[in-house]
C-alpha cells in the first residue's frame, strides 16, 4: 500500500544534501500512535538476528530539484511530495492521521505545510512488471578482507549476486508478513534503464551507503513483486532506500 503526502511552501525549499535521516525522523515523529511509533523505532519485526520495520519511503520529490553549490544544499521547487509504502495498512493510516493533525512540519530549517494526502493500493497479479526507483536500491554483503577486517561491499545491479540478495531479502519479508516461506527461486531483477549516474553515494548519519536509482524489470511470484512495491527492494528500507513505483505493466 502507498501513501503520498503533498506539501506546499511559500518559496523554494533548501535542505541538506544528505537529508534522508531527517525524512526518517519526520516519519517517526508524526506517526499518530505512540505505541506503534515506539515499537517501530526501538524494535521492529524480528526475524532471526535481523529486524525489519516494514516500511520504506522515497526521496522528497519536487517540481524541480537542483544543487546549490555555493550553499552546499539541495533546492526543491514546490509542490513537494513524499511517498511512503508499507505492507501493513495500519502504519500508513497512523502516519497520514499524524501529518494531517499537525498541519505543518519542519524538515531541517524548512517549514512545510501539509496540503493533502492520497492512498493507493496497486495490485500485482502478473509475474513481470517494471518499476522506477524513488529512492536508491541498496544491496550489500559484509565481507572479510585479507587482513581479517570486515568491510561492506555494495553490489551493482549488473552483478549476479544482486538478484540473489534482493530475492533473499524479499523472502524474509514474505515470511514476516505472511508467516510462511516464499517461492523465491524464480525471482529476477534486471536493469532496464540504469546508467553510471544512477549510482548514488549517500550518507545515512555517519555511514556511507551506495545504492542505485533507475528502472528495473522484476519477474517472479506476484506475491513477492507485491512486497517489492509495499516493503521496498533491497536493504535499509526504513532509512529511505528501495522505494519504487510501477511504470509499466507487462503481460
Amino acid at each position: 500500500m502507498q501513501l503520498t503526502i503533498f506539501f506546499t511552501a511559500p518559496e523554494q525549499v533548501a535542505v541538506p544534501v544528505q537529508y534522508g535521516h531527517l525524512l526518517q525522523g519526520l516519519i517517526y515523529r508524526y506517526m499518530d500512535n505512540p505505541v506503534l511509533r515506539s515499537y517501530l523505532h526501538e524494535q521492529g519485526f524480528a526475524l532471526e538476528k535481523r529486524r525489519f520495520k516494514l516500511f520504506t519511503f522515497s526521496r522528497l520529490l519536487g517540481r524541480e530539484v537542483r544543487y546549490d553549490q555555493a550553499a552546499g544544499r539541495l533546492v526543491l521547487t514546490p509542490p513537494l511530495r513524499l511517498v511512503v509504502c508499507s505492507p501493513i495498512p495500519f502504519i500508513l493510516q497512523e502516519l497520514g492521521t499524524g501529518f494531517l493533525r499537525k498541519g505543518q512540519v519542519r524538515l531541517g530549517d524548512a517549514q512545510l505545510e501539509v496540503k493533502e494526502f492520497a492512498t493507493a493500493a496497486p495490485r500485482v497479479r502478473q509475474d513481470t512488471l517494471q518499476v522506477r526507483m524513488l529512492s536508491p536500491v541498496v544491496v550489500y554483503s559484509t565481507l572479510s578482507g585479507a587482513d581479517g577486517r570486515k568491510f561492506t561491499y555494495y553490489y551493482s545491479p549488473f552483478e549476479p549476486r544482486f538478484t540473489e540478495l534482493v530475492a533473499s531479502n524479499l523472502a524474509k519479508k514474505h515470511l514476516l508478513v505472511y508467516g510462511r516461506p516464499a517461492r523465491a527461486d524464480g525471482f529476477t531483477i534486471r536493469p532496464v534503464r540504469v546508467e553510471d549516474r544512477d549510482l548514488k553515494v549517500t550518507r545515512y548519519k555517519e555511514t556511507v551507503v551506495k545504492g542505485w536509482m533507475g528502472e528495473y524489470e522484476l519477474s517472479g511470484d506476484p506475491v513477492l513483486l507485491q512486497l517489492a512495491l509495499d516493503a521496498g527492494l533491497g536493504a535499509k528500507n526504513s532509512q529511505g532506500y528501495g522505494c519504487c513505483e510501477i511504470i509499466e505493466r507487462t503481460k
